[in-house]
């Protein structure tokens, strides 16, 4: 079986360390991505939504990251990105609430371009966190 190794990174947290890994779908600003082992070296720049990973035991592991970097080379693939949740860590409660407040705010005139745009990013990571199967 051939496998590739993959670390995922965030400030807060580093949820993985050059573990041998089957396979890796993640989004990307450009859509989402699967890395499979071999694949070319590049980088890219991540969007919020969802990873999934499948470990050199064919275990499946699903999250949702918000934003960061990309970097595949010589087969080894590295994610630093700003946030990182598993799909048992959310709360949707929470998330739906989040929604909640951010349409909310959308709808209010007045916002500068600095809060619309933080505001459509907590929607969209209020939808993504809900979509994601526990």
């Amino acid at each position: 079986m051939n496998t590739f190794n993959l670390s995922i990174l965030a400030p807060e947290r580093k949820l993985l360390q050059d573990e041998p890994i089957q396979s890796l779908i993640i989004t990307t600003v450009e859509g989402e991505i699967e890395v499979l082992p071999g694949h070319a070296d590049m980088i890219s720049t991540l969007d919020t939504g969802r990873f999934v990973y499948t470990s050199s035991k064919s275990v499946k592991v699903v999250g949702v990251i918000s934003t960061g970097f990309l970097n595949i080379e010589n087969g080894t693939v590295k994610v630093i990105a700003e946030t990182i949740e598993l799909a048992g860590e959310i709360d949707k409660v929470r998330a739906k609430h989040a929604q909640a407040k951010a349409e909310k705010m959308l709808s209010e005139a007045g916002l500068d371009e600095h809060a619309f745009k933080k505001y459509q990013l907590k929607l969209q990571r209020s939808i993504i966190r809900q979509s994601i199967d526990n």
